[in-house]
């Protein structure tokens, strides 16, 4: 008897073909086949999820989409309420489920306003992202109008007017003057409120007495033709308030003077008498300013140019910051001449004097004889006058010092009477070298 090793196989049961895959068997194939339609029909029912319906809250409504619609036929929105309203959404559940705010406009069918007035509107809801297919969209329950009030929106540019009625000014100050941060104000709104306006006041106030220059911001009103104050619905404005800066100064009323200039060293200004058409005048002006001024001078005449018995019309010429008050621009003046006369002479070179000259530096006069010099003071103090008496003085500090030969302006003065000046000008010739 022949014995058969026992392999652990029934005998008859087929295997495997060596080389061959499990895929290979048509019952595994079938049986996979079935799973993956199984696996599909998962999917779409739980993933895809067709013919699903979602609510989008609280969508807000867009008034400038297609506004060339109204905005062509020059009307404007004055008043339109902020409002949202849901969306019912219907689609697959995929596309669907990542549709956010940003994919939907909502906004009034504009197709009915033609005029001014408010318009009730219908709402209209449209999918704006190009890529999304196959859903639709509407507003959800009954709440799909909206009001909207429509105007011709117009522009009007007015002048600002200050108004002073309510302040008080300290005894002895003034409100001399008022100035606007901005001199005008822009209205935009209907015509029909615009027409309105007549006039724009800053009605500055103020709760103390004004005694020093006040900046108060301050909003401006609007006044129809017959004085009613007019309170906007629709208007908006450039500015609600101004800068008001009130000037106020200190009065006073002070003694006029002239000053003289190229006067002689040491002048004696007694010597010339003369009277004025304004002897004080009313002014104001910054109270630190007016508390420092005791006196005027109104404005200056040249010594050089005097002329005997002339009378001057002198513009008046304030320090910075004062005012004056009364009404009038020049004063007169004239002088007393009586006991005035001239003395011409012609001076030598011995009568120059220099000052102020670095000893680095040495002066010759080249000039032999100053001549024809004009002398002006009391009658008694030039019949006594001479040449030599009169000092004609070069000031280095007058003049830029240059190695060679210059003309070089002068004074002259006479040391022994400090009443005695000389009339015009004069120069004399020099040479500089060095030491």
């Amino acid at each position: 008897m022949n014995l058969i090793p026992f392999t652990g196989k029934p005998q008859g049961t087929p295997g495997p073909t060596p080389g061959k895959s499990i895929l290979d068997d048509r019952r595994v194939r079938l049986a996979m086949a079935i799973l993956l339609a199984i696996l599909g029909w998962m999917v779409v029912t739980i993933v895809v999820q067709p013919n699903t319906t979602i609510t989008m809250r609280n969508v807000p409504v867009d008034y400038t989409y297609d506004a060339t619609t109204y905005t062509s036929k020059g009307l404007s929105i004055v008043e339109a309420p902020e409002k949202t309203v849901d969306l019912t959404i219907s689609g697959d559940g995929y596309t669907i489920g990542n549709l956010t705010q940003d994919d939907f406009v909502v906004y009034p069918d504009w197709s009915s306003v033609r005029s001014s007035g408010e318009k009730n509107l219908w709402l209209r809801v449209r999918c704006v992202n190009s890529s999304v297919d196959g859903i639709t969209v509407s507003i959800a329950g009954p709440d799909n109008t909206v009001d909207v009030v429509f105007d011709v929106v117009e522009e009007k540019t007015m002048p600002i007017q200050v108004s002073t009625l309510y302040l008080k000014v300290r005894d002895g100050y003034i409100l001399y003057n008022t100035a606007l941060s901005a001199e005008t104000v822009t209205l935009s709104g209907p015509s029909s409120e615009l027409n309105q306006v007549a006039s724009c006041t800053a009605e500055v106030s103020y709760s103390e007495e004004l005694h020093s220059t006040q900046t108060l911001e301050t909003k401006l009103r609007f006044y129809s033709e017959n004085g009613t104050e007019i309170h906007f619905d629709y208007v908006t404005l450039s500015r609600e308030s101004v800068e008001v800066t009130l000037s106020v100064y200190k009065l006073a009323q002070l003694p006029v003077n002239v000053r003289f200039i190229n006067t002689p060293l040491n002048f004696d200004e007694s010597v010339l008498v003369y009277s004025m058409s304004q002897t004080s005048l009313r002014v104001a002006g910054p109270e630190n300013v007016i508390d420092n001024l005791s006196e005027l001078a109104v404005g200056t005449i040249d010594l050089s140019t005097f002329a005997l018995d002339k009378v001057y019309e002198m513009p008046i010429s304030l320090p910075s910051g004062i005012v004056c008050l009364d009404n009038i621009k020049t004063i007169s003046v004239s002088f007393d001449c009586t006991n005035l006369s001239t003395k011409v002479l012609n001076l030598p070179a011995e009568c120059v004097q220099v000052i102020n000259l670095s000893s680095t530096y040495q002066l010759e006069v080249e000039t032999e004889r100053l001549m024809n010099v004009v002398l002006c003071g009391p009658k008694d103090a030039l019949e006594t006058l001479t040449a030599e008496q009169v000092v004609v003085l070069i000031d280095a500090n007058d003049f830029p010092v240059v190695l060679g030969q210059q003309n070089i302006a002068c004074s002259l003065y006479v040391p022994s009477n400090g009443k005695i000046f000389a009339l015009g000008s004069y120069m004399i010739q020099c040479r500089i070298t060095s030491n």
